[in-house]
């Protein structure tokens, strides 16, 4: 008996068959007009963290040690990021946390929460902020923990910050850590770098004219360093990968912290802009905070130093962290090159597997002296150890003071 065999399809059967671009289009805005006007809700800052220290806007916070981690022999680190935008891109979500992946690793964090500056902040300096809130950051950060030096993690202009307190106060630091942080100025490697010669442009007197430097006029410059990624490029992506409710989440919770600028002391940009960008005077040997005359020598930083760039980074060239180390006198120096941008280093998934286990065993082998001095680097994505390092404990461990206090922040 004969099989019956379908007839064919014909052209229009076809193309009625496979997606209709019209439909396909009308569903992804359909998508696009629900998550517009319900999106999905997404924190940051989670790790659980208290108090230590209120001063002014500046709040000192003291991260927990987190369940399975013991609580003694833990290194303390202090970590500074830069006045623009909030300091949460440490902690941005559980998995693509810096904060959570150096507690899972053994180490005592805290971290410099600025704050959001108002009027009676608008004459505050970068002596205020150095020999101040940093200062009283690392004696608040020694009394907790019972030692006598911090390990110091700088992000941005937080890493200038820390390489400026760390030469005027290098007895009060054990290793110093520069993360994407503008040292060197001379580069044209950044539209930042070259925009700050541009001709009539006057730092102080835009100080003078806003008092308090507003978020836009920083974003708005940040966001011409790449306008086609932030703003198309992005978006475009967010839209074809509206059903990916991870990426999503994540999407929202970078527009949280883009959009969550907080403004900045006139003194303290025109200072910033006038002494590091225009004149370069921290390589040079030449800069002395405004109110403070001791000049900032870099050849103070003899404690063991490491440098941490993303290879992409737009903002803070590799290059004007890196150069640093040719004016420092420590003997103990790595480079962790990774290959990604500014915000990349703390928020990648490829960071919290290669660069924060790296960065925190580098921390954990010079906590106790166990490392002997010998300058190294290694290829992007890693660190190279110096000779003798060993992992942290053993005989001669001094355990750090393990003080227990009451919940009273969880940012």
């Amino acid at each position: 008996m004969a099989t019956a065999v379908p007839p064919p399809t014909t052209r229009e059967e076809e193309t009625s068959s496979t997606t209709d671009p019209v439909s396909e289009f009308n569903e992804r805005l359909r998508k696009a007009w629900d998550f517009a006007l319900r999106p999905p809700k997404v924190e940051v800052g989670q790790t659980p963290a208290d108090v230590l220290l209120h001063e002014g806007r500046m709040r000192l916070l003291h991260y927990r040690c987190p369940p399975g981690v013991s609580a003694e022999n833990r290194p303390p680190v202090l970590c500074v990021y830069a006045l623009i935008n909030k300091p949460y891109i440490m902690d941005l979500q559980p998995g693509l946390s810096v904060v959570e992946s150096l507690l899972a690793r053994g180490l005592d964090v805290y971290l410099i929460d600025w704050g959001t500056p108002n009027e009676l902040d608008k004459d505050l300096t970068l002596n205020d902020y150095v020999n101040g809130y940093v200062a009283h950051a690392v004696e608040a950060a020694k009394r907790e923990s019972g030692e006598e030096k911090v390990h110091i993690l700088g992000y941005c202009m937080g890493g200038t910050f820390s390489a400026m307190y760390t030469a005027l106060n290098p007895e009060n630091v054990r290793t110093l850590a520069l993360m994407a942080a503008p040292l060197d100025f001379e580069t044209t490697s950044s539209y930042l770098n070259v925009w700050a010669h541009a001709p009539g442009f006057d730092a102080w007197k835009i100080a003078r004219t806003f008092g308090l430097i507003p978020p836009d006029f920083f974003n708005s410059a940040f966001g011409m360093l790449d306008p086609l990624r932030t703003g198309y490029l992005k978006f475009k992506d967010l839209l074809e990968r509206l059903d990916d409710r991870p990426f999503v989440e994540n999407f929202l919770r970078m527009e949280r912290w883009t959009n969550d600028g907080i403004p900045m002391a006139g003194p303290t940009y025109a200072e910033f802009i006038d002494k590091g960008y225009q004149r370069n005077l921290l390589i040079k040997g030449a800069w002395a905070l405004d109110g403070d005359e001791r000049k900032i020598d870099l050849k103070n930083l003899s404690m063991p130093l490491a440098t941490i760039v993303g290879l992409k980074d737009n903002l803070v060239p590799a290059e004007s962290t890196e150069r640093v180390l040719g004016y420092v006198t420590s003997k103990d120096t790595t480079k962790f090159q990774f290959p990604g941008g500014h915000i990349g280093l703390s928020v990648s998934r490829r960071a919290h597997g290669e660069l924060w286990p790296r960065y925190a065993d580098w921390v954990l082998a010079r906590s106790r002296g166990q490392v002997r001095t010998r300058g190294a680097t290694k290829a992007p994505g890693a660190a190279a150890e110096p000779e003798g390092a060993r992992p942290r404990g053993g005989a001669g461990a001094r355990p750090t003071r393990a003080r227990r206090r009451g919940a009273r922040k969880n940012p």
